[in-house]
């Protein structure tokens, strides 16, 4: 399986050569999604970083150079504009999901080399964490990576494999309700410790459901993601659907009584800006939704 990941991680390098024309202390790398950010300063190349979004949280380096000028912000992350990338004259971005797809083609017109991540499932992430490796001359770091994050996998994983299998709403948004689907790695790791997601069997990264049926599933752990300086909820006007819930709120819906995870006070937050971050941060995810589902 190794050497199949690393044979397809080599063909997609091989399209985006034009990269290495440079020196590697040259490259200019901008990264669109706090995940890449942090993928990029872990396999050791925090230096080639010229531009970052404002969610860039980790490692600690990251934001303390954007304070000290020495990287810039290009926007949050449906807000990001062309401009205030080419600006940066890089030489590869790096993008995420379905919601930068605009981007990722408008660059490629451009000519400038992207590799995008759609966060599908953990065997994605390997695969372009070992590309992003190759694409930079740093591939040792980013086989290291990938094994450190697979191996601390395979001991949460023991962890939890005798546990009860409670089943877990993890309501990504309040407003627009969806939920970890088929094609999301945050499904692959709710199941890792032990759980169950909801309606995880719904094609995509993040199928919508209706809160009748997350009634209906009867769940016994409902988790509302939050990170710093979070506000909300709103439901109404441009803002409706930003920032997050309230324990509350979601008592206080129709036919809340009748869910396990109401009656018996599981409605619990987690930080949203760990969790969902598919790259170095995967196993501390694991961790803090176990953390999270068996009120740890």
């Amino acid at each position: 399986m190794r050497a199949i990941k690393i044979l397809f991680g080599l063909v997609l390098f091989l399209a985006i050569q034009p990269v290495f024309s440079q020196e590697e202390q040259s490259l200019r790398i901008v990264s669109l999604a706090p995940n890449w950010s942090h993928t990029v300063a872990e396999i050791g190349a925090i230096d080639n970083l010229v531009g970052v979004t404002r969610y860039a949280r980790f490692p600690a380096e990251v934001p303390l150079r954007v304070e000290q000028s020495r990287i810039d912000i290009v926007g949050g992350f449906t807000d990001i504009t062309i401009d205030n990338i080419t600006r940066l004259n890089p030489d590869l971005v790096l993008t995420a999901t379905g919601l930068q797809l605009t981007l990722k083609a408008q660059l490629k017109a451009l000519g400038i080399p992207v590799i995008h991540m759609e966060e599908s499932s953990l065997e994605e992430v390997y695969t372009k964490i070992i590309l992003l490796g190759e694409t930079i001359n740093h591939q040792k770091q980013a086989i290291t990576l990938v094994e450190s994050i697979q191996g601390q996998l395979r001991k949460i994983a023991s962890q939890y494999s005798n546990h009860p299998s409670p089943k877990v709403y993890y309501e990504i948004n309040y407003l627009y309700k969806c939920v970890p689907g088929k094609h999301s790695y945050m499904t692959e790791l709710i199941e890792l410790v032990g759980a169950k997601a909801i309606l995880s069997d719904r094609d995509g990264i993040a199928p919508m459901v209706t809160w009748p049926e997350v009634v209906q599933e009867n769940p016994d752990v409902i988790l509302l993601p939050m990170w710093p300086d979070a506000t909300g909820p709103i439901f109404e006007g441009p803002q409706a659907g930003s920032g997050t819930t309230t324990i509350s709120e979601v008592k206080s819906r129709e036919e809340a009584n009748r869910v396990n995870a109401v009656n018996k006070n599981a409605v619990r937050f987690i930080d949203s800006a760990v969790t969902k971050q598919a790259g170095p941060n995967i196993p501390q995810a694991a961790r803090l939704l176990a953390e999270a589902i068996y009120g740890n």
